[in-house]
Order: C-alpha cells, then structure tokens, then sequence
C-alpha cells in the first residue's frame, strides 16, 4: 500500500517499529478522505461532501497538486500530512507549504504530529526545497516553531549555501 516509508532519525527514534509515516498512493483515497472529514470538524466545511475523485486528481494524478504523508501505527491510520511546493520569490529558494496536518483525538501525546511536521520537512528535502511555511492554529504554534527559520536565519542560510554550493533543508 502506498510509498515506502521515509527513513529519518527523527521519526525512528519518536515512532518507534510499530509506526510509519509514508507518502499516501491512490489506494489510500478513502482512507485520507474520511482522515480529511475529522479534520474538517468544526471548520465550515464539516458537512461538505469530497469527491473521491477530485482527491485522487489532487493528490495522485498528473501533476500532483500536493503531497499527502500518512501516519499509521500498526497499518492503521492516525493522522496526515499534506503540503504543496513553492518558491520564495526573495530568498530565491525552493521550498513547501504545509496545507495540513492532522493527527486523530484518540491519539494525542504520542508525538505523533511532530513525526509528521519532521516527515514533511524530510519529504520536501528530498524534492529539492530548503524550508516549510504554514499557517496554523495559536495552539500549534510551539510545534512548528520546533523547525521554524525565519526571515534572518533565511539570509543567513541562502548565504551560507550559496559560499559552500549546496542547499540546506529546514
């Protein structure tokens, strides 16, 4: 089912054998559209009907609009990640757009959205970006500030990359 898994540190050490997170395939829409109905509670959105198709298109076809990373403990799923590439016009840089994430109510506290903050980092690397924005929650704040680079550290890393020839990853 799916990708392989991403193979991090991070997500070893937090996750353990017995949890993965991976890129989602095609055969993961049903499960990742009644993922994306929990994380619609209480949004305007809540009662709004998804078609399988139009997240299959999304997500799976050509060109892939987003990328979806699924978190799984014992091959079921608990939670997701889904960002999008983009370009910062002023650094000159490559990067993603974290457009959600989401980890089930009964499984707070398992670290599990910061293996899966780190995943999507990991994930973007690996498609040449260098950092993760998003917009999120005053509560999830803390979470993201884990990974966070700001407009001096960007200056400061697009710097020091461009001396050294490589690109770093936030």
């Amino acid at each position: 089912m799916g990708a392989a898994p991403i193979d991090i540190a991070v997500i070893l050490f937090m996750y353990m054998s017995n949890r993965v997170i991976r890129r989602a395939g095609a055969d993961d829409v049903v499960v990742l559209a009644a993922r994306i109905d929990g994380f619609s509670a209480g949004h305007p959105a809540q009662g709004h009907s998804r078609s399988l198709e139009r997240l299959e298109e999304a997500f799976f076809g050509k060109p892939i609009l987003s990328y979806v990373l699924l978190a799984e403990k014992k091959t079921t799923p608990v939670g997701f990640g889904i960002w999008r590439k983009t370009y910062d016009l002023f650094w000159s840089m490559f990067g993603g757009e974290g457009i959600g994430l989401y980890v089930s109510p009964t499984r707070p506290g398992f670290g599990i959205a910061a293996a899966i903050v780190a995943a999507m980092c990991e994930d973007i690397r690996r498609a040449g970006g260098q950092f993760l924005q998003t917009t999120c929650s005053p509560h999830l704040a803390p979470l993201y500030k884990r990974v966070a680079v700001g407009a001096a550290e960007r200056r400061e890393i697009a710097a020091r990359d461009r001396s050294q020839g490589y690109l770093t990853a936030l």
